[in-house]
């Protein structure tokens, strides 16, 4: 069975909260952005490439349960 990946537990993925704001944005800082970018421009994807998810309020958890399928770590496997 394959290993599932989760932005949870991976080192790339960082949180942001600005101040006075109640909830914060979750990216992939992950090493390699062109590859990335790059997925989001052949699917056309209009999000902000690396954008994962907003967060709920006061809450640090990542609100996603695996890893989208842009991920950087899944094209090594």
């Amino acid at each position: 069975m394959k290993e599932k990946i989760k932005c949870s537990e991976c080192e790339f993925c960082n949180s942001f909260r600005p101040y006075g704001n109640s909830r914060a944005s979750f990216r992939c800082k992950h090493p390699d952005q062109h590859y990335i970018f790059d997925y989001f421009q052949e699917h056309r994807m209009s999000k902000d490439p690396g954008f994962l998810d907003y967060g709920k309020a006061w809450s640090d958890e990542v609100p996603l349960k695996t890893s989208p399928a842009w991920c950087p770590k899944k094209k090594s496997k």
